[in-house]
């Protein structure tokens, strides 16, 4: 029984999870365009997202603050592990980029190139990762449908980048102790507007999220912003881990499934 919750531990800190949120959220999209499923889009979509978010945690193994993180901390401890994974999603999302048209590839490049030149340059600057997350998560989202990038592709794109900096924002609460031991320079959201400014900013995403949502007719989209925002308002110092885990990972699952049951 130790043994099993210890891999499945391991493969909830190995960031298999957001790679899982991420293929959701792909899902979604596709829903909400119409279009018919591919597994090309898909691959690029998991394995891209489960080799980033690793290779970030490997990323700081040395930095002996920054080591302190739980996560982090159990990434130094099965490096063998953490490498395998990031093969692995490297390798998955090479196989569906391959079928993908070098336009395509070029973007997701554009993105891959927001991460490194923040990481090598603008780490310091707490407050623009959230932004950085959600414009790059929404680009890896969107762009392997190859679309035209009308209108209304823009707009759902914005709804996505909007969702997700909506959901980072109160775990920015959870992660903000450690933020100011780990960096005591950076100043992330938090820091800089405070715990109730924090939330009023998630809570103004999602009504963002909303009000898109109705002009693309998308009615999912309008009930888990008003779901998220009821969530958002328990968010305090004190609120437990667990909760914060649920809202940002439960709220992607939670948009497909509504998607999913509606009579439509």
């Amino acid at each position: 029984m130790d043994f099993a919750k210890a891999w499945v531990r391991s493969l909830w800190q190995s960031n298999i999870w957001i790679a899982c949120n991420a293929l959701a959220l792909h899902v979604l999209i596709r829903e909400c365009l119409g279009l018919t499923p591919g597994w090309t889009a898909s691959f690029v979509v998991f394995g891209g997202t489960c080799f980033v978010y690793n290779a970030l945690r490997y990323r700081v193994r040395n930095d002996e603050e920054a080591s302190t993180h739980p996560m982090v901390a159990w990434q130094v401890r099965h490096e063998w592990f953490s490498q395998t994974l990031m093969i692995l999603g490297l390798g998955v999302a090479v196989i569906g980029a391959i079928r993908l048209p070098l336009s395509i590839l070029m973007v997701l490049f554009i993105a891959v190139g927001l991460v490194c030149i923040y990481i090598q340059f603008l780490r310091a600057v707490g407050w623009l990762k959230t932004i950085i997350v959600g414009v790059v998560w929404s680009i890896v989202l969107m762009a392997p449908f190859m679309l035209a990038w009308s209108l209304d592709d823009v707009l759902l794109s914005a709804v996505m980048a909007l969702f997700i900096i909506g959901l980072t924002l109160p775990f920015e609460i959870h992660d903000q102790n450690f933020d100011r031991m780990a960096h005591p320079t950076m100043k992330t959201v938090v820091h800089r507007l405070g715990i109730r400014n924090t939330i009023r900013l998630s809570i103004s995403c999602f009504v963002a999220v909303g009000l898109l949502s109705i002009y693309l007719g998308i009615v999912s989209g309008v009930i888990i912003s008003c779901l998220c925002t009821v969530f958002v308002l328990r968010c305090h110092e004190s609120t437990p881990e667990f909760y914060y885990y649920f809202l940002l990972d439960g709220m992607m699952i939670a948009w497909l499934m509504i998607e999913w049951a509606l009579p439509y």
